[in-house]
């Protein structure tokens, strides 16, 4: 064993270390300093509430941060031809080379090469109105259903209300259910469920020029019930107008979808480019993390529903965090681009001289974790539903280079038609080619691979089955199968512990598809061979079509309930219940702005428009005061800090006792040494 992974499972003791000969060597895409993980407990009953990724503070240990393979940077690098290179200099308005990030990151480093080429193809285009009229003669069930309509363009979402009307006209409605819940005493001449009317208007902004929009019908007063849907290419090249009747079509045969329905869209072209903290209203908070806060805001012009995530420069600046937070940004874009509808998108970022902000889409089904934590743990079939689109998820960030590293419920938010979408890139990392390596110690504990712990050689894209292994486990079973209250003998746990299944809650070939990712051998894992495309020919997927569930033909097996799409119900409140007059008055409490030699290292943040990727400070914003968040992490000893979580021990002493009665032990399962 290694002699860091003596001194991480406290086997002896750790020599001191002066920091001259802590600081590891830099790989070109990761932080001057390596994340230290957060030891989030499950199940929820021990720790009930997510807890951030932290900072690595002094005495922490971290394994180097170098790449092992020396030619992905010249890889990187010729992908651009001479003229794209030279158009992108001038874009970015630099004379000199990379030295603009210096001190605080390597020469070698390209950033804003790379990303203003993205920005440059994924400017702001235009704007979308849509109005959702009525619809007519739709397969609805009782006489009280309350039919309403969720659109989704470009990953942003609109959710109308209960219809404002019925229309009596063409009535279709056949009560098929003995049932007189309903107290509505309207007769069939004025009142026919069938023929909701809405005129519901909504903006979207247009990023593509080739975007679907998709509209699905649901019944809320019988638990989301289906009702149709379609997609629809509207024209954003020009301006245009167009009002038409479409037909509602089922997502799978035999569904009984019947009806039309009325949309009006026109779209017309914008001028402007540059977006600022002034262009958002703050709405509710969403949650809080190391170095800043995510709101759930408002676009002043079109209206539309976003998350924007504000970051201190402050904080980062003193974390040694500019290269994670810069590569977040930065794969948010390259994602962006290349649409995959399993990923959240970024619509905007921007900086201010005290904060920097990445706007993203609003996912109103909140997250996955705080619907495990209510629930406690999913069907199977619920659980591979997630995992299958999961699955695609992490094929398009692999087949990019890019390895996610912090797969956790936290970090999946369910969309309103209930399909997931993975956020919160801060700790991947791109530009990962092939069985390429990594060495910075990141994640979250529950979900480390033990590769990550103890193989100084370093790890690949595999550690990202490790955790969807792990993820697929918490989901059936209701807790993590590494968990312990002691960090150090949960990273004892994961290198050399047994893990035991519940009697009857995996199926066979689901007990196989677990086993396979939790190999601790990362070169025998699943995954390892075809990365995810040897996952999807597991038979634990015999019945997946996965070429309908890309394309989010099947139907999610859970619909959050959501009001409208303002509503957060979906997310914790604990954040949500925050004063929005507490949450403005902290615009007001501005923090001293970085010198401007510091700021250069921000240069290329902005995300709107190829020609502002230097970002202008005007008047108003250089004197409106940034948000300060309230940072929270786990590091012992940190004033600023909570206080230390209380554990009942009482609890897990009971369960302990009992495990033998209600447990499966699979000595084959994960029980062996790490072996490389």
């Amino acid at each position: 064993m290694s002699d860091f992974a003596k001194n991480l499972f406290g086997f002896v003791k750790p020599k001191s270390t002066s920091p001259e000969t802590m600081a590891p060597a830099q790989d070109v895409n990761e932080a001057p300093l390596a994340r230290v993980v957060s030891s989030s407990g499950f199940p929820s009953e021990i720790l009930p509430h997510a807890t951030p990724t932290i900072g690595l503070n002094e005495k922490s240990y971290a394994v180097g941060t170098t790449i092992n393979d020396p030619n992905a940077l010249n890889r990187s690098i010729n992908q651009f031809d001479h003229a794209q290179q030279s158009n992108l200099t001038a874009q970015l308005n630099t004379t000199q080379s990379n030295q603009h990030y210096q001190p605080l990151l390597s020469k070698t480093q390209d950033y804003s090469l790379a990303s203003a080429a993205d920005a440059a193809d994924t400017i702001q285009r235009g704007k979308l109105r849509i109005n959702i009229m009525e619809a007519r003669g739709l397969n609805v069930t009782t006489n009280y259903s309350q039919p309403y309509v969720v659109c989704t363009f470009e990953s942003s979402e609109i959710v109308t209300q209960g219809p404002e009307s019925y229309d009596p006209k063409n009535a279709q409605f056949v009560h098929r259910n003995n049932n007189d819940y309903s107290t509505r005493t309207k007769s069939s001449a004025n009142y026919n469920p069938s023929n909701p009317v809405w005129h519901h208007t909504a903006i979207f902004d247009v990023i593509g020029s080739k975007s679907q929009l998709q509209i699905s019908v649901y019944d809320t007063s019988i638990d989301g019930s289906f009702l149709g849907h379609l997609n629809i290419s509207p024209k954003t090249t020009d301006d245009s107008s167009v009002e038409r009747w479409y037909e509602l079509q089922p997502r799978l045969p035999n569904e009984p979808v019947t009806g039309k329905i009325k949309i009006k869209l026109d779209y017309s072209n914008i001028n402007k480019r540059h977006y600022g903290p002034n262009d958002f209203e703050i709405l509710r908070l969403l949650g809080k993390g190391t170095f800043g806060q995510v709101f759930q805001v408002k676009k002043s012009d079109s209206k539309r529903v976003y998350a924007m995530k504000v970051l201190s420069k402050q904080v980062i600046v003193k974390k040694k965090e500019i290269a994670h937070t810069i590569g977040e940004r930065n794969i948010l874009v390259r994602t962006a681009t290349t649409e995959s509808p399993f990923i959240v998108g970024l619509k905007f970022s921007f900086q201010t001289p005290t904060d920097l902000y990445l706007v993203t889409d609003f996912m109103s089904g909140g997250e996955l974790f705080w619907h495990l934590q209510k629930e406690g743990r999913f069907s199977e079939e619920r659980a591979k539903f997630y995992i299958a689109e999961l699955v695609l998820a992490l094929e398009h960030l692999h087949d990019n280079d890019i390895v996610y590293r912090d797969l956790k419920p936290e970090n999946i938010l369910l969309d309103a038609n209930g399909h997931i979408a993975l956020c919160d890139f801060g700790l991947s990392k791109a530009n990962l080619t092939g069985n390429g390596t990594t060495n910075t110690f990141c994640g979250t504990t529950e979900y480390l691979a033990p590769e990550v712990l103890l193989d100084e050689s370093g790890y690949t894209k595999m550690v990202d089955f490790w955790s969807l292994g792990v993820l697929i486990f918490e989901m059936c079973c209701g807790w993590s199968p590494f968990y312990a209250e002691n960090t150090q003998q949960m990273y004892k746990n994961i290198a050399f512990g047994k893990v035991r299944f519940p009697k009857e809650v995996l199926s066979h070939e689901g007990r196989s598809f677990v086993k396979g990712l939790l190999n601790r051998n990362p070169k025998h894992r699943l995954g390892a061979l075809n990365d995810a495309r040897e996952l999807r020919a597991h038979p634990f997927f015999h019945d997946v079509n996965w070429d309908n569930l890309k394309e989010k033909k099947i139907p999610p097996p859970f619909v959050p309930h959501i009001a409208n799409e303002l509503d957060t119900s979906n997310f914790d409140p604990e954040f949500t219940n925050a004063s929005t007059s507490a949450i403005n008055r902290q615009l007001m409490m501005g923090t001293t702005p970085l010198s401007q030699a510091v700021q250069e290292n921000f240069k290329g943040f902005t995300y709107v428009d190829d020609s502002t990727m230097f970002d202008h400070f005007n008047g108003s914003m250089g004197r409106r005061g940034s948000y300060k968040p309230q940072y929270g992490s786990f590091i012992p000893g940190n004033p600023n800090l909570p206080p230390d979580e209380e554990v009942v021990d009482e609890q897990s002493e009971i369960e302990e006792e009992n495990e033998g009665e209600d447990m499966d032990v699979d000595d084959e399962f994960v029980s062996g040494q790490f072996d490389l």
